[in-house]
């Protein structure tokens, strides 16, 4: 696709009850406006044929399959981001073929959900998914079918999947496959749920939350009767487990647009997803909507942002709480209490109190510090900000002793002056307090000098 390129994408037509295929046209039109990998020329009365490069690997798959005599395609998120601009981080392949066919094809392969109809092919040093054209049954625990069957129709397969933009298919011949107007819904940067949304998030409670976490990822709306269905779905995230429900809440605090944090919390998605100690209130995923915005791009940061502001939950640090009841690893979890520790309050300005605010919060986490501060948005310190950030970088350029370890002497050489027990390490930390008032002073024979002064 050409950068220079400004388009509109074509709705696919076709007579009723067939598949439409076209191959998608991008037509110039300085009105339209892309979020992502845009189209920011204007090249008035210009066409261009879309043709999606798949990598070499899911190309063959394709080829491979095709001369077998079943169909395959490119589907879901692949196409969406390819159609956007973006880059994908996977391909998947839908095919008619049933998986003991795709095997047959293929010499190296591994089942991966051989239930629901998946094959991995490898193939050229890549692992490509390949998935069974099918029909899902009842969804009896709200999160995965009950049984599958499988079909010879691409439209059928399409119909199951979560959101029209992610139900379009790519074959690099026919080109786009859109029965449920997909590209029509990137162009308009809006998420809607393949026919009726109830259904689809009745059967999957997941897809609530993802619907958000997409509006959040792509800048884009959720369609009016979709967003209606995710406030009134949203209980089913009871029963989604909280890892799941962790991965996709940090996928929308870590987006381009974490302010829909905010909306997550007025549809009751927040509320009926969380453990009560992980909770926002109105006020609290307000803030953290707007401050999320330019807050550093880290869970630890993101997270130690949100709730910053809580109070101790009895003995124990709210935020380490927090963290503990989504399941967090025990490094996230205590990286995000100690930046909400020292993140609270402004840091200083001036040398000797900045490096000790360094030596103290850890020299590797003042930049995670610093960008919560920055996105706290105090009017004050944020007149301070760009000194502080000039003082940072010098102090590192010169190699400041910020740390005991950095010292030019060590506890043997304490001891060796006749100082022994707890008054050790009492002398190392009042002369690394010297070192940091005064850099200079950290030479072995001057401190050696100092000791016991």
């Amino acid at each position: 696709m050409s950068s220079e390129a400004s388009g509109a994408l074509g709705r696919p037509k076709g007579c009723a009850g067939h598949l439409r295929r076209t191959r998608l046209r991008l037509v110039a039109d300085w009105r339209l406006s892309w979020p992502l990998g845009g189209f920011p020329g204007r090249s008035p009365r210009k066409r261009w044929i879309m043709e999606i490069r798949l990598p070499q690997a899911a190309s063959s798959v394709i080829a491979n399959l095709n001369k077998s005599g079943h169909e395959a395609y490119a589907v879901g998120g692949c196409v969406r981001d390819c159609l956007m601009g973006r880059t994908p981080h996977d391909w998947d392949i839908a095919t008619s073929a049933s998986p003991a066919q795709v095997k047959a094809v293929f010499p190296k392969t591994f089942d991966t959900g051989i239930l629901h109809g998946t094959v991995t092919v490898v193939i050229g040093g890549m692992n490509v998914e390949v998935t069974t054209y099918r029909i899902d049954g009842p969804y009896l625990d709200g999160r995965h079918p009950s049984s599958v069957k499988f079909t010879k129709s691409l439209e059928e397969d399409l119909s199951r999947r979560d959101f029209t933009m992610n139900a379009i298919a790519y074959h690099p011949d026919t080109g786009i496959s859109d029965p449920f107007s997909g590209t029509e819904d990137i162009r308009k940067k809006t998420i809607r749920a393949v026919g009726d949304p109830k259904a689809r998030f009745t059967e999957d409670a997941l897809r609530v939350f993802r619907a958000l976490r997409f509006s959040a990822q792509l800048g884009f709306d959720i369609e009016q009767a979709t967003k209606a269905s995710v406030q009134e779905c949203a209980r089913g995230l009871k029963s989604v487990s909280i890892e799941r429900i962790r991965e996709e809440l940090t996928k929308l605090m870590l987006s381009h647009y974490p302010e829909k944090l905010a909306m997550a919390h007025e549809l009751g998605v927040l509320d009926c997803s969380l453990p009560a100690s992980a909770r926002l209130s109105a006020e609290e995923a307000k803030r953290a909507a707007s401050r999320l915005v330019s807050c550093p791009k880290h869970p630890a940061a993101a997270y130690a942002l949100a709730y910053i502001s809580r109070p101790p939950d009895g003995a124990r640090n709210s935020v380490l709480s927090c963290m503990e009841s989504l399941k967090f690893d025990k490094a996230t979890a205590r990286l995000a209490s100690h930046l909400a520790r020292w993140g609270k309050d402004p840091i200083p300005s001036q040398a000797y109190p900045l490096r000790k605010f360094m030596s103290m919060s850890g020299p590797e986490n003042f930049d995670f510090l610093f960008g919560l501060r920055k996105a706290a948005g105090d009017a004050h310190e944020s007149v301070l900000l760009p000194l502080i950030w000039v003082r940072r970088d010098k102090i590192l350029e010169d190699g400041d002793c910020l740390l005991r370890k950095d010292l030019k002497i060590d506890g043997s050489d304490i001891t060796k002056q006749g100082i022994k027990g707890k008054a050790v390490g009492e002398e190392l930390e009042r002369l690394l307090d010297l070192v940091l008032e005064n850099p200079k002073l950290n030479d072995r024979e001057t401190l050696l000098k100092l000791l016991g002064k």
